[in-house]
């Protein structure tokens, strides 16, 4: 491969393991991503991965390219994304890169790169990055000058000790609060339970282990249904079930209901004392997001700015303009008082502080919450439409160049983005499945209600299965 345009996705590289992104290639990038770092002066990244071993051979190769351009390596080995940028600040490191296995499709590996802030690069970096090696500028150092591997030792007993500092640990552990936590079989496994431990919250902790890769990505549907229906029969007061990565999380209320990302961000900014309190910064979130956040954030006075929803957006526009909160619409929820990333362990703490304070079931603090502007439609389907509804939606609309965003429980299909000039009236559709029955969950938001009908039968007819063509028959003779 002599440019990794074709496997660039909206500012990280994507692509199927041991196929197309091979160690030989993984090498290559990693020389050109060392050599990138060495023109800014840069000398130090720190490097983690997910629990498979196609993330974890990819790694290897990756580093002895990095290693090859004289850059010095902090090893974590295995980690959740948000430990990983949590040590670039902590350690005062250039940077960092996180190998992990993709969520929606099987095979797939993803490569992605942070700054000196931890924060993920933007398109325009990994640009200059493919670059360097399109045009095969990569500059390699003598043999006595070749970067060092160093492990980082204690940073998991660090971060378990830090992250609780940002919230008020008395109310929480006075509160005798049960969660449900699906780990997905992550990193985050081996650290979130113990952090709930600590400030005394009863935890019933699900995939906390290492499973090797399959055809099953989890998150999937049934490890969904499985959170929820515990959830209701531990009489848990909330539940979760974090992505691969540790980075987002999806929320169940005490009755194994999902909670709705709009509903999350509201209970956010309606009782987070920082938040309220700093009410002169604005909330960033992105141009897809539903417009009902704008007027119900309206209400309580603050001022909404949105940014499209790739790497580095987000966390690049909170250090711009000093933001208090944002969140992305794949369940991502920013508190820059901790950093200017998304963190699912420190997101469960916060939603942990305002159940201990407010006293009332979660399902109790969000049904008031407005519900109005969306389209929706519920569609019985196949089981194996159920399952399959991504890989379909991919390759039918394939040639559309849509952008697909990954929502953990389904996908979420811009047609158009918010523009300002517009008031930021996207449009778009999501799917999801049901969490009760074999059916999939269609909502669509537009400028027009009737455009929105129109989308959503687009996607009806997208999700229909072929039909079966009986062969010809010779015609008697």
């Amino acid at each position: 491969m002599e440019d990794l345009t074709e496997i660039i996705d909206k500012g990280r590289i994507i692509a199927r393991a041991n196929h197309i992104l091979t160690p030989e290639l993984a090498a290559k990038i990693g020389a050109a991503h060392g050599t990138f770092l060495k023109k800014k002066g840069h000398k130090v990244i720190v490097a983690a991965r997910d629990y498979f071993n196609n993330s974890r051979m990819l790694k290897r190769a990756y580093l002895s390219g990095m290693m090859s351009t004289g850059i010095n390596i902090l090893n974590l080995h295995y980690a959740p994304v948000p430990l990983l940028q949590f040590c670039i600040r902590r350690f005062g490191a250039d940077g960092g890169v996180y190998l992990s296995s993709g969520h929606v499709y099987e095979g797939d590996t993803g490569i992605r790169f942070y700054d000196t802030s931890g924060i993920e690069f933007q398109v325009t970096h990994l640009q200059a990055i493919n670059q360097i090696f399109k045009h095969n500028k990569i500059k390699r150092v003598d043999p006595l000058l070749i970067g060092t591997l160093s492990d980082i030792t204690q940073t998991f007993d660090v971060y378990k000790g830090a992250i609780p500092q940002f919230v008020n640990q008395k109310s929480i552990s006075e509160s005798g609060l049960k969660v449900v936590v699906d780990c997905s079989y992550g990193p985050t496994g081996d650290i979130t339970p113990e952090i709930l431990n600590s400030m005394n919250v009863g935890v019933i902790a699900l995939n906390t282990y290492y499973r090797a890769l399959d055809d099953r990505l989890f998150p999937d549907l049934d490890s969904i249904r499985d959170t929820s229906a515990i959830v209701k029969a531990a009489d848990a007061d909330l539940g979760v079930i974090f992505d691969s990565d540790g980075s987002r999380l999806l929320v169940f209320d005490e009755t194994g209901t999902l909670v709705d990302f709009e509903d999350l961000i509201m209970l956010l900014i309606s009782n987070d004392e920082y938040i309220i309190k700093n009410k002169e910064n604005p909330i960033i979130i992105t141009t897809c997001c539903s417009r009902i956040i704008d007027e119900y954030a309206e209400n309580f006075g603050y001022k909404i700015n949105r940014v499209v929803n790739l790497p580095g957006e987000i966390s690049s526009k909170i250090r711009q303009e000093r933001g208090i909160f944002g969140a992305a619409d794949t369940f991502k929820f920013y508190f820059p008082i901790y950093g200017p990333f998304p963190d699912g362990t420190f997101t469960l703490l916060k939603l942990l502080e305002v159940l201990s304070k407010r006293e009332e079931p979660l399902s109790s603090l969000v049904r008031n919450y407005p519900k109005t502007i969306k389209v929706y439609r519920s569609i019985n389907v196949s089981k194996t439409t159920l399952y399959d509804f991504r890989q379909i939606i991919k390759e039918k609309l394939k040639s559309d160049n849509l952008h697909i965003l990954d929502t953990l429980i389904g996908i979420k299909i811009v047609f158009e983005e918010g523009k300002e000039e517009s008031g930021f009236k996207a449009s778009w559709v999501m799917i999801q499945p049901s969490v009760q029955r074999n059916s999939l969950i269609i909502s669509s938001e537009t400028p027009d209600p009737e455009k929105s009908e129109i989308l959503i039968q687009k996607i009806e007819e997208v999700l229909k299965p072929k039909k079966k063509t009986s062969p010809t028959k010779n015609p008697k003779k």
